[in-house]
């Protein structure tokens, strides 16, 4: 899909020769990232970087430091960028829910349904977005969305009474209510913890995306798949403000041309990567389950007080993404 974004960018090599012939000053922004090198969003991030020093002719160089080099944490980073700390900051819309609650909308518990859903909202939802972003003396450059999540058990789970009990890993708040309105224990755990308390029996299913239980080699402890598909994630790639004002007319056309042509690419190779991730842990033995209509209604009835809660606490913005009732 490259080669494709590559000819997109045609328009753009004029600009990029113009840079290089011209007496244009060279701009460095450091990108913080949380996620490891290896992480998918890194990989993303950094094609960005090499094709944003192409389309501007080497005037504009983004370098990335990944795994939280920089020492900023993800909850942090809307904050980081809108007050200048650094340029252009990489961040996952539900950990800035501190700052605005309106950045939770996505994460909902079973507000959306599919990757397909997952799009076609976050269209809608950008407008808000920018908006919200624009207050914080942000401007969005793309987004990239993370695989859907699952659940991982020893057991295998036909209807909703068969996870009643199950000790389950959550991972914050919402996720512990929600696994537990499903009748489920959830225990709280970072990731560091989540393969030695599934080896030592602490828990006995993980709540995580296919390429997570493909890190942590969930066949050699687990069975069984599902995809509950209870909350979504987006990550969101944004510069501050007065860096980008400072840039040249023809730096920012390079930036948003580059951006505007990558993110198509970003989302469809997300869907890859879940699709890869799944047909790996195939191939090592577990059994991918399916949620049948009957069964996620029930899930996703027993999460409507969780759901209507959170939206109210947004306050009457939050309505226009999420219906009340719904």
């Amino acid at each position: 899909m490259l080669k494709k974004f590559m000819l997109s960018l045609i328009a753009t090599g004029a600009v990029a020769a113009g840079l290089a012939t011209s007496a244009v000053a060279q701009t460095k922004w450091d990108l913080p990232l949380v996620w490891p090198d290896a992480n998918y969003i890194v990989k993303d991030a950094r094609v960005f970087a090499d094709k944003v020093k192409e389309a501007t002719g080497g005037s504009l160089i983004i370098t990335l430091h990944p795994g939280g080099s920089l020492g900023f944490k993800g909850p942090e980073m809307l904050a980081v960028v809108r007050d200048g700390l650094v340029p252009i900051g990489d961040m996952l819309l539900n950990q800035q829910v501190g700052e605005d609650k309106l950045l939770g909308i996505e994460s909902l518990p079973y507000l959306i349904g599919s990757f397909d859903e997952l799009e076609s909202f976050h269209k809608k939802y950008n407008v808000l977005l920018e908006e919200i972003f624009a207050k914080n003396n942000q401007k969005i450059l793309f987004s990239i969305p993370w695989p859907q999540q699952q659940i991982w058990t020893k057991k295998e789970i036909k209807t909703i009474a068969d996870m009643k009990g199950i000790k389950i890993r959550s991972y914050d708040k919402s996720s512990t209510e929600i696994f537990a309105a499903a009748g489920m224990n959830p225990v709280q755990l970072p990731w560091g913890e989540v393969v030695p308390s599934i080896a030592a029996g602490v828990i006995d299913a993980v709540a995580t995306s296919a390429p997570s239980a493909v890190d942590g080699a969930f066949w050699e402890f687990l069975k069984y798949g599902y995809p509950t598909r209870q909350t979504w994630n987006t990550d969101i790639v944004s510069v501050n403000l007065d860096a980008w004002k400072k840039l040249t007319d023809q730096q920012r056309k390079a930036l948003v041309d580059v951006a505007t042509a990558l993110e198509p690419v970003f989302w469809a190779d997300a869907r890859k990567i879940d699709d890869d991730a799944m047909a790996t842990l195939t191939k090592r033995g577990m059994i991918i389950g399916k949620i049948d209509d009957a069964m996620r209604k029930e899930l996703r009835d027993r999460a409507a007080p969780l759901r209507e809660t959170a939206a109210k606490a947004m306050g009457p913005r939050a309505r226009a993404y999420v219906p009340e009732g719904k």
